[in-house]
Order: structure tokens, then sequence, then C-alpha cells
């Protein structure tokens, strides 16, 4: 896993990725900024009590309480952007790495960016369901940290896998590669969810996990149940 990531960071300066970087980069800070609008307007819409002091309070802690709510969501965006230039990272990475897998049939762009928003819903509701939790987490240094991390990574690694490997499997063959390494997509997730957190880099996450999600793809082990391989080639240079 490792390993993959060091890989796609390694691609960033590829010409062929290079387009597709801005305008993932464009598209995530537009999100990001939509994100925090959307999270000052409804905290602010809040502050509708009859004592000014308290809505005075609001106000300020809104600034604060937006930065945190967009930090907490920005990992639903990260849907949205995949689903609109997967396609395209997907098939410059595997050109470079994996040649002889030939062209990837794909997926309709439609069916990926209803995925990406099935998937922003679905972040924002378990994280909303998740909020009281994180708040407890508070008085346990570390905990909320990690049931975010947690929790967002699940979702983002099953995301990101699906997406990639819609391309060259049937859905039933992915839910099979799938079940069969767990363990190591939620760890990939984990990480991707991880690097959205840091500013500014959390800018060009998308791009980067969809280039490690396609390596780390291509390592998993096969389902105990028989059916088509991934075409897993020999480890990448």
């Amino acid at each position: 896993m490792i390993r993959a990531f060091e890989l796609a960071i390694g691609q960033l300066g590829d010409p062929k990725l290079r387009s597709l970087i801005w305008w993932s980069l464009l598209l995530s800070l537009v999100l990001q900024v939509a994100i925090a609008a959307l999270g000052i307007w409804g905290l602010r819409s809040l502050a509708t009590f009859e004592t000014r002091w308290i809505n005075e309070t609001i106000v300020w802690l809104s600034g604060t309480g937006v930065i945190v709510l967009a930090v907490m969501l920005f990992p639903a965006s990260f849907g949205i952007v995949i689903s609109v230039f997967m396609e395209q990272i997907a098939d410059v990475v595997e050109a470079r790495h994996y040649p002889q897998l030939g062209k990837a049939r794909g997926i309709p762009i439609w069916t990926g960016i209803w995925t990406g928003v099935v998937f922003l819903v679905a972040v924002i509701a378990l994280n909303l369901v998740m909020l009281p939790f994180y708040v407890l987490a508070l008085f346990v240094a570390g905990l909320g940290a990690v049931i975010f991390y947690a929790v967002n990574g699940w979702l983002t690694g099953r995301l990101y896998y699906e997406q990639v490997a819609l391309r060259r499997l049937d859905p039933a063959e992915v839910k099979a590669w799938r079940k069969a390494n767990a363990g190591v997509l939620w760890l990939t997730g984990i990480v991707i969810v991880f690097l959205g957190t840091i500013p500014i880099v959390n800018l060009i996450v998308p791009v980067v996990g969809v280039a490690a999600m396609v390596h780390v793809a291509q390592g998993l082990k096969p389902p105990a149940a028989p059916g088509r391989p991934f075409q897993p080639p020999p480890s990448p240079r």
C-alpha cells in the first residue's frame, strides 16, 4: 500500500496528468469553498435567539466551527471529483505501469457521477449521525480522530476501489474482491482521508487517491470463490 502511494505521488509530474490535476484541483477548491459557505450559513442561521450575546457568540464561533465542519465534510467531496476525472486518471496510470492490461471497458460517466453523489450523501449523513460520538470523544485524547478516520476511511476505500475495479470487472466480481481484501482497502481509504485533512494537499487527494488505488487493485489477493481474476501484473518497478 505504501508503495502504491509512492508510485502515485511520483507520477504527479506526468504531462498527461497535469491538466487533470489542475482541473481536479479547481473542482476540489470550488467544493471546499461551497462546503465552507454552507457551513457558515447553517451555523449563522442558528443565531435567532432573543438574547443578543448568544447570537453574537454563535456568529463568532461560526468562523471556527466552519473550519471544523469543512474538514469533517471534505471527504464527501471526493466522490464528486473522482466521478468526473477517475476514468482519465486511471487510464494514464495503467498506460504507464500496466500496459499489458489493455484498454479498460470503462464505466458510463453518469454512473460514476451518480455513485459520487450517493457517496457524498452517505458521508454527510454518516458523519452527522456520528457527530455526538465525535463530541464525546473530545474527552479522550485522539479518540475523535480515530473514529473519524475509521468511519470515513471505510467509505472512501470502498468508493475508490469500486470506481476503479468496475472499469474491468462485473459488480459481483468487484464485491467478491472487495470482501476478500477489506482490510487493505480500509487502510488505503484511511490514508486517503488523512491526506484529505491536510490543507493544500487535500486539493490533489482525489488524483493521488485514484492513482494509488489503481496500484493497490493490482496487488489484491483473489477471492476464495472462483471468478475472473483482476489480471494482477508483476510488481511495478
